[in-house]
């Protein structure tokens, strides 16, 4: 069965600050349920000018017995049959005044929803199989890493560049040019006459040829 919360002031953080010129002790009250409420200094009591952060409830407790300590110290001195029937060292308006002087509220914490017994179990089941992801992944992750760790990156070396290499010229090839058949000698002197060569039409068609070559 789920639980219920039934105090309201169960997540509440509160401020207590021991105002009085004397250090509070076990003896005085400064204990919750029969048990010691420890200082900064790690030892049971808070000193004079001390404040620490305690649950809302303690902080109550341990401030309802100081205002009784402070308020029995400042009482008026009486006569050896002690206080007279009747008059009270205290009210209750007084006491509250002064146990809430010693008290400042802080924050509330998040209340933390109620959970029956499967939940938790369904939710102890979801944070161990997120631990096992957690673990495999680390795993791979090494794996990985002892992989690359031991693979040898050759470098690309780049082609020394030499003299021969710089002065090497692209190979063109040659065109040859087909030569011009002339039929007779008139389309000789047609072409010498076109390229503007001086000629004598005298001279026979293989004289005149050798003046285009």
């Amino acid at each position: 069965m789920n639980q219920t919360i039934t105090n309201p002031n169960e997540h509440k953080v509160v401020s207590f600050h021991n105002s009085t010129d004397f250090g509070f002790t076990p003896e005085m009250g400064c204990m919750y349920d029969g048990r010691p409420i420890n200082g900064k200094n790690g030892s049971p009591g808070i000193d004079a000018g001390e404040t620490i952060i305690l649950p809302y409830d303690v902080a109550h407790r341990l401030a309802t017995n100081l205002a009784k300590i402070a308020l029995v110290r400042t009482a008026p001195a009486v006569d050896p049959a002690g206080i007279p029937t009747g008059v009270p060292l205290w009210d209750t308006v007084k006491l509250e005044a002064l146990k809430n002087s010693y008290l400042t509220d802080l924050y509330s914490e998040t209340r933390p929803a109620i959970q029956s017994e499967t939940d938790k179990l369904i939710a102890k089941v979801e944070e161990l199989n997120k631990w096992k992801q957690d673990l495999e992944a680390k795993q791979v992750i090494a794996e990985v890493n002892e992989v690359q760790a031991n693979v040898v990156i050759e470098d690309v070396k780049t082609p020394e560049i030499t003299e021969e290499l710089k002065t090497e010229t692209t190979v063109v090839p040659e065109v040859i040019a087909t030569k011009q058949v002339f039929l007779d000698k008139a389309e000789v002197i047609a072409e010498l006459t076109k390229r503007g060569i001086q000629h004598d039409k005298r001279k026979n068609k293989d004289e005149l040829e050798k003046l285009l070559a």
